[in-house]
């Protein structure tokens, strides 16, 4: 049986912007990913997006980074703690990794201002 055969991967997707949070998300990210694979055999594979806005509303909105693990996000616009991240990769080892399509809106609710309410199932 060789080395490689005991490695466990999760696929890791960062969105990130150009702000110092989005660098410090993909730093540690890297950190994490090193920890794991020394420690535990887990091979984290890391795929930074970077997403260009040129309306700062919109920046606001998207609230980056993201942090998708397995094609779950698990972190919106903030950077984890280690602790944090390294649990949250360590709950999807072993789980197949879904497509973000699979994820979406299930049902919708206007309310009486008109202000919708989604339902998002993964």
């Amino acid at each position: 049986m060789s080395e490689l055969e005991n490695i466990s991967k999760v696929i890791v997707e960062i969105q990130l912007d150009f702000s110092e949070e989005s660098d410090e998300a993909l730093r540690l990210l890297f950190q994490v990913a090193e920890e794991l694979l020394d420690r535990d055999g887990i091979w984290v594979e890391i795929i930074p997006v970077h997403i260009w806005l040129d309306d700062p509303l919109e920046a606001e909105s998207m609230d980056l980074p993201r942090i998708f693990i397995n094609g779950k996000l698990r972190f919106i616009g903030k950077v984890p703690s280690k602790k944090e991240l390294k649990s949250a990769i360590m709950e999807r080892v072993g789980v197949t990794p879904v497509n973000k399509e699979e994820s979406g809106i299930n049902a919708t609710r206007l309310y009486d201002g008109g202000v919708g309410d989604a339902v998002l199932v993964s």
